[in-house]
């Protein structure tokens, strides 16, 4: 049976041990298994390259046994995704997926091993 990373979820707790305020770029965390919390899905922000929505989240790197508090994630697949998970914790691998033509990759969430579901619900539990 194939799970959809969208359909792994976890008890939610409280993040304790968080970062204050340190920012972490997806590119990043290429390669880490880590649970994404979205706190809001923010429709029509203004930036430097246009107007595009994004996901207000607490990103715990269970690779880096770190908590990264109020991120902004841009990546349109990662939003698609989470705007309708809000306050559901979703683990995957942050890595990127196959690029169209004319088109740079996609940063995506994969599915976890069961061994990384493992460490992420004892990081999890540890908060």
């Amino acid at each position: 049976m194939t799970l959809s990373i969208f359909d792994v979820k976890f008890d939610t707790l409280d993040s304790g041990g968080s970062t204050d305020g340190e920012r972490i770029a997806l590119r990043d965390l290429e390669g880490s298994v880590v649970v994404m919390v979205a706190a809001e899905y923010v429709a029509s922000i203004d930036t430097q390259n246009g107007t595009t929505d994004a996901v207000r989240v607490t990103i715990h790197d269970i690779s880096g046994s770190k908590t990264y508090e109020d991120q902004l994630i841009f990546a349109r697949v990662i939003v698609n995704g989470l705007k309708e998970k809000v306050g559901t914790p979703v683990l995957g691998i942050v890595s990127k997926g196959k690029a169209k033509p004319g088109k740079s990759s996609p940063w995506i969430l994969t599915t976890a091993t069961e061994a990384q579901k493992a460490a992420a619900a004892e990081y999890m539990g540890s908060l």
